[in-house]
């Protein structure tokens, strides 16, 4: 009786999730939703706005979001070195992280990985495919061998030393890590909904031309159906991660 008490008292535990976004188009999606459901504060950095950092003590999770600006991308946004600096910083205090899209890239920059300017596009509903032997190591069973997720992005990266490949699609061979069990990388977006999809398409639509790895706005739309899965499988993430931060 005891010991299931203090289970459900630890799940329950209210959290900190910081969220970093780099353009108002750009949000966290169903992420700022879960949080809510599940009693947490969800606070925000916003670049494209005046801006402040949390102290890293703070926060149990980090969520870097997307955005149209590439990793290396200094002389136009002065704040993408100080942003790489905190997200080491975060790193080495050993709290859970989560990068989508240009997050992931900063994350592998801060980790002093390799990010890339990709030979093409990837946008649109395309078929990654799991690493599911690591997967299943990490007790991430919620993962099936192969599935269709949102992607939007035309760089890349090469998988960090020290991190765990976990899914590849034909267009890029790395499209998601692990690192240190609590630090996520993901080329693609599991976080949006419906609504974020349509602000993107919205304000970023004139990347869509047509090509082998990108669809038109009708396809997408046409293919919205997958949301739902991507968005519980984004669920079950965050419980899951959670709880790997160090708590100061």
């Amino acid at each position: 009786m005891g010991k299931e008490y203090f289970l459900k008292e630890f799940r329950q535990e209210r959290r900190i999730i910081h969220c970093f976004q780099h353009v108002p188009f750009e949000g966290p999606g169903i992420i700022s939703d879960w949080a809510i459901e599940n009693n947490h504060n969800f606070t925000f950095t916003k670049f494209c706005e005046d801006y402040s950092f949390p102290s890293i003590d703070e926060i149990d999770l980090l969520v870097i979001m997307g955005g149209p600006m590439s990793f290396d991308d200094f002389d136009t946004y002065s704040w993408l070195k100080v942003e790489i600096e905190y997200i080491k910083q975060a790193i080495q205090a050993n709290k859970a992280i989560i990068g989508i899209c240009l997050g992931a890239q900063l994350i592998v920059n801060a980790l002093g990985g390799k990010a890339l300017h990709g030979h093409t596009k990837e946008i649109g509903w395309f078929p990654v495919q799991f690493n599911k032997t690591e997967l299943d190591k990490l007790g991430w069973d919620m993962f099936p061998d192969k599935m269709n997720v949102f992607h939007w992005h035309g760089d890349t990266f090469e998988i960090p030393q020290g991190a765990v490949h976990l899914a590849s699609s034909k267009a890029y061979p790395n499209q998601a890590f692990l690192y240190n069990t609590r630090v996520l990388g993901l080329q693609f977006h599991f976080e949006m909904d419906k609504r974020a999809i349509e602000s993107i398409i919205k304000n970023a639509g004139d990347e869509l031309i047509p090509s082998e790895f990108v669809q038109t706005k009708e396809e997408i739309m046409k293919n919205n159906h997958f949301i739902k899965q991507n968005n519980k499988i984004m669920k079950v993430i965050l419980g899951k991660i959670i709880n790997y931060s160090n708590k100061s």
